[in-house]
């Protein structure tokens, strides 16, 4: 059976302001309507770029999660994606296993290098530098989130017999999904990942990525290959009231629930996806974005299931 994660609105990029309001209601309305989990956006400080504006109201990820998880009961918190490289590991470390402990288990931790080199110059980390941090940061996660006392040697931490309590309550870590779509990011999700998570990729890429991870788990050694979870873009035009024109022409995830159906069935038949990340587009407001997700689960998802 398919599995659906939501997005709720921690940043602007729907097109609408986001609100501490809006991010609650809609997690808990994810949790009642049945989405496994939900995942927050990060960005810090962003420049002018018009690739920028989305994310320059972004609402921190790990403390929109606390707040979520007091509101929620069992639907598991995930960023998607926590820009590593420029948070200090063994802080998040701490902030992540606090957060999965005080919620029941409940933690993913959705990680990615990030593209705004603007944002690196200004938090003063080399923007050149964020592959290599991101796959030394993690082995910190992994270390500071073991049984016992606490040592590491890497180019950018070093420390030795020092103590992080407390440990995540998942064992032996909360999963680790990897974003991304790189050569560098699939051989990082080959070497840490339970689930590589890439942005919305057209089918015939998809599987050739596929393949190239399953090559790099193979050069690793590794066997059980990460499951993959798509974003997928979902667009109710007669929600939304964005038009719609030929079949042909129809963006993949947009039109009426029996074509948003077909087209995950496509990517479950042919890549193999039964778990998807759904990120609801061209919502002019928080009463689109909460009719969108009534839509999703009570008229696309009953087509998955038949």
């Amino acid at each position: 059976m398919a599995q659906f994660s939501f997005r709720p609105p921690n940043a602007d990029y729907l097109g609408f302001q986001a609100t501490s309001e809006g991010i609650i209601t809609t997690a808990c309305k994810a949790e009642q309507l049945g989405f496994d989990a939900v995942f927050v956006n990060d960005h810090i400080i962003v420049d002018g770029a018009p690739r920028s504006a989305p994310w320059r109201n972004t609402y921190d990820p790990l403390i929109a999660l606390s707040f979520i998880a007091a509101h929620t009961a069992h639907i598991a918190l995930g960023t998607s994606v926590l820009i590593m490289p420029y948070r200090n590991p063994i802080v998040t470390a701490k902030m992540m296993a606090t957060l999965d402990q005080m919620s029941g288990g409940r933690v993913i931790a959705g990680v990615g290098v990030g593209w705004n080199a603007a944002e690196f110059n200004a938090l003063g980390v080399p923007f050149h530098e964020r592959g290599a941090r991101a796959t030394e940061y993690l082995r910190i996660w992994q270390a500071c989130w073991a049984p016992g006392d606490v040592s590491f040697t890497g180019q950018f931490f070093s420390f030795a017999n020092m103590h992080v309590d407390p440990k995540p309550l998942q064992q032996p870590h909360p999963p680790i999904w990897i974003g991304g779509s790189s050569a560098a990011a699939l051989r990082r999700a080959a070497a840490f990942a339970q689930v590589w998570q890439p942005t919305p990729t057209p089918l015939a890429d998809l599987i050739e990525r596929q393949d190239q991870l399953r090559q790099a788990c193979a050069k690793i050694g590794r066997q059980d290959i990460p499951e993959t979870r798509m974003s997928f873009r979902v667009n109710f035009s007669a929600i939304t009231g964005n038009t719609v024109t030929s079949d042909a022409q129809r963006p993949i995830g947009q039109g009426t629930p029996r074509q948003v159906a077909e087209d995950i069935q496509r990517y479950r038949q042919e890549a193999g996806l039964e778990a998807f990340q759904i990120n609801f587009n061209g919502c002019h407001s928080l009463a689109q974005l909460l009719a969108s997700m009534d839509c999703f689960m009570q008229e696309v998802k009953p087509l998955l299931e038949s």
